[in-house]
């Protein structure tokens, strides 16, 4: 296998250093930060669902996602917390067809009312709907602390790991070929195949390659406020969304407030939104009433243009494999494993098959089927 370079030290590109170097490559990690996970990341509500992810094979695919953070917290692995969801974030009706569709799917997905035991201490009752939908299997992940661990660990088994370097381009050879990555200072790193892990900055280490990856990234706002007691699951509602961040910590998002944020200048965050953010908790939790932030993030988040992970290699560019996905805290440790076992011995998971790179070149099939953007971004 040689070397492997790996572009972007998020948990994608934490996860595939891990693995490849488990399976005998020589390692190089470069994330132009300072510290593993500070971008999408860093910066993201970070929920484990496969809820709500359509086509059917998408779904699997997030689905195995979500038994893999299990499978790793089993084998010791940090990060992942396991908690249920409670949504309704969407009309009663459909909301039953997807808890249906869900269970026929081999999901966890009930419907629970409002007065059941399952609704978590400190949520106003009164302001659910007569029923919603319980997601048993779901919970989030502390994203910068799993990469951190997973980027520790492929050090440890020998794996070169360089924070504060920027890619500025790919060392392209003959027929396309990539061998090596161009560094902001000038240096050139030789490697057999590069990784590109980099997340939002994915599509600009992808035409570096010329490769055809389309993002459509959007800006997220993220808050962090404190909420003695805690809070046991996570709320999916129509205008706000709410899970723990800890034990006296719940995170905050709305995609309400964050179409508005992509209004705002890039650099500012307006504190009207923030406010409105807490108050729209509020409405679920009445302790959040008249809280200040503990934290405050706007991330940007690498959407592909049809809303799927790209994964793969590509026919034009012998050398490079990408790994993009805006399902980071679902996919991440998944996609991650897949991509290191298919640089390894050329196996590529029937997981993956649709989603190859080559899918956004101009005139090529493009078999995943349709996919909208998921309700809640993670």
């Amino acid at each position: 296998m040689g070397r492997v370079i790996v572009v972007g030290g998020g948990i994608v590109g934490a996860a595939a250093a891990w693995h490849l170097t488990r399976a005998g490559a020589r390692v190089l990690l470069l994330e132009r930060a300072a510290a593993p996970a500070t971008g999408a990341s860093r910066a993201s509500f970070s929920r484990a669902t496969a809820f709500g992810k359509g086509p059917r094979r998408y779904f699997d695919l997030n689905h195995a996602g979500l038994r893999e953070l299990h499978d790793l917290r089993a084998a010791g692995v940090p990060g992942f917390h396991p908690c249920p969801s409670l949504v309704w974030d969407r009309a009663p009706d459909d909301l039953a067809a997807r808890l249906a569709e869900a269970r026929r799917w081999g999901y966890g997905a009930e419907p629970v009312p409002r007065s059941g035991p399952e609704i978590p201490a400190g949520v106003d009752r009164a302001a659910l709907p007569p029923a919603v939908g319980l997601l048993p299997g779901e919970g989030w992940v502390d994203l910068p602390a799993m990469a951190a661990w997973l980027l520790d660990r492929a050090r440890g088994a020998g794996a070169e790991v360089r924070f504060g370097t920027e890619v500025a381009g790919l060392a392209v050879g003959d027929g396309g070929a990539v061998h090596g990555a161009v560094t902001a200072d000038g240096r050139t790193e030789e490697g057999d195949v590069l990784v590109n892990a980099a997340g939002a900055g994915g599509q600009e280490i992808a035409g570096f390659a010329g490769g055809p990856l389309a993002l459509a990234p959007t800006r997220g706002l993220l808050v962090d406020v404190a909420a003695p007691g805690g809070l046991a699951g996570m709320l999916l509602a129509p205008a706000v969304s709410v899970r723990p961040a800890g034990p006296d910590r719940v995170r905050v998002r709305s995609d309400a407030v964050d179409a508005r944020l992509r209004d705002a200048a890039p650099a500012a965050v307006p504190g009207g939104l923030v406010t409105e953010l807490i108050e729209r908790a509020a409405t679920l939790l009445p302790a959040l009433q008249g809280a200040r932030p503990e934290s405050v993030r706007v991330g940007v988040r690498a959407f592909p243009a049809d809303g799927l992970s790209s994964v793969g290699t590509l026919g034009t560019a012998p050398g490079y494999y990408e790994i993009v996905t805006h399902s980071g805290a679902t996919l991440g440790p998944l996609l991650g494993r897949l991509a290191a076992e298919e640089i390894a011995d050329g196996h590529r998971s029937p997981l993956l098959a649709v989603y190859a790179p080559e899918r956004f070149a101009a005139g090529a099939r493009n078999d995943t089927g349709a996919a909208p953007a998921p309700a809640h971004p993670q």
